[in-house]
């Protein structure tokens, strides 16, 4: 699993860098650019809801060889010349194959690691997605320089189908063993109630993935960096993130420490949003992006160990596909309004992303603090 997630994640790497620049030079307006990646997150959102409860009825496999499959097409058709307004479909089915992929992948953790350790599996899973997200943009980086803006887009479906044969061949048929046994379906109604401050730090959290989508490029460029800094600016924000997510997969271990962290690592995050809004140079701001990827290796793994000591087995992918989606609603929300607020000034957008999350994250630190919930 974590080689298809490397490579899956290596190929949207080398994409990911070069959107709004792909989509400037089709002919995007500002607020269009802004569209497209919230459409991505619209989509994510919608098939997240639906694919995580399929992935605990189909089982996992299906849902991750769907996943990849649709990413690999999605990702290809970016390459053919068509109007501008195709490519928001492209976008769109790219959304569909990571809402099915990524519920049945985090999921998958649950069935397989126990509690004690999932802290540790998920920093190695998302460390298995930096190391792609690392080497990625730096090759897209590079592509983008010297064989055009189109160039990344085929290799990236090359790698996207890899990683469906590697799913294939990597993960042997698994019956359907999490059908839903009579007393979990009276337990789903009432998993909101302890869950819902999670799904509340995620929407701030994963807002912030919509606002970068759509402004990090282009407020790198405004800073002065050429294509091929723009690229490594997401190699190097990966590799220490990379790298920290073992030391804070290791301390999500301890459930007494995963509050701690998601505060903690929150706070930090929102710091390093508005250091950006401060500098004057893409290389300071790279710098930044080293303390802000510290900061997710906290809270990422100490939310998901955290997510999953309280969703029962039968219902992980479905728990997965809410908390999945009510992220990715974050992301949509900050991405439709990033790319109206950046017509005014391209560091309006970080104003509002460090905001969204200095009120969630105050929210999370009462309620987990008070009588509504004192499970972790």
């Amino acid at each position: 699993m974590c080689a298809a997630i490397f490579i899956i994640q290596t190929g949207y790497g080398l994409i990911l860098p070069l959107l709004p620049l792909y989509a400037e030079h089709r002919g995007f307006s500002l607020p269009w650019i802004g569209a497209m990646a919230a459409l991505y997150a619209a989509s994510s959102f919608v098939s997240q809801w639906v694919f995580g409860r399929l992935s605990d009825v189909l089982g996992r496999r299906a849902l991750l060889l769907f996943g990849s499959l649709s990413t690999a097409v999605a990702t290809g058709l970016f390459v053919l010349k068509v109007p501008p307004g195709a490519y928001l479909a492209f976008r769109a089915l790219q959304g569909v194959g990571a809402g099915a992929f990524i519920p049945a992948a985090n999921a998958l953790v649950g069935d397989l690691v126990p509690d004690q350790r999932r802290g540790s599996a998920f920093g190695l899973l998302s460390s298995a997605s930096m190391g792609g997200f690392a080497l990625g943009p730096f090759i897209g980086g590079i592509m983008g320089n010297f064989f055009g803006l189109r160039a990344p887009f085929g290799l990236g479906a090359i790698l996207a189908f890899l990683a469906t044969v590697a799913v294939f061949q990597g993960m042997p048929p698994i019956g359907r063993q999490h059908r839903t046994r009579p007393e979990t379906n009276r337990k789903i109604g009432h998993l909101g109630r302890p869950l819902w401050t999670l799904y509340l730090i995620n929407f701030g959290w994963t807002g912030l993935v919509g606002m970068y989508d759509t402004v990090w490029s282009l407020y790198m460029k405004s800073l002065g960096a050429s294509n091929l800094v723009i690229g490594l600016s997401f190699t190097l924000f990966a590799i220490p993130l990379l790298l920290s997510n073992f030391l804070g997969g290791a301390l999500a271990n301890r459930p007494g420490w995963r509050r701690k962290l998601i505060i903690g690592g929150s706070v930090l995050n929102a710091i390093t949003v508005i250091l950006y809004i401060m500098s004057q140079n893409a290389w300071l701001s790279i710098g930044i992006s080293v303390l802000e990827a510290i900061a997710m290796s906290f809270i990422g793994p100490a939310l998901q160990a955290s997510l999953l000591s309280q969703t029962p087995d039968a219902w992980r992918g479905t728990i997965q596909g809410r908390f999945q989606a009510v992220g990715t609603l974050g992301a949509l929300v900050m991405a439709t309004s990033s790319g109206i607020l950046m017509t005014h000034n391209i560091k309006t957008p970080f104003w509002a992303g460090a905001t969204l999350l200095v009120v969630t994250t105050a929210i999370f630190a009462w309620a987990r603090g008070s009588r509504f919930d004192k499970s972790i």
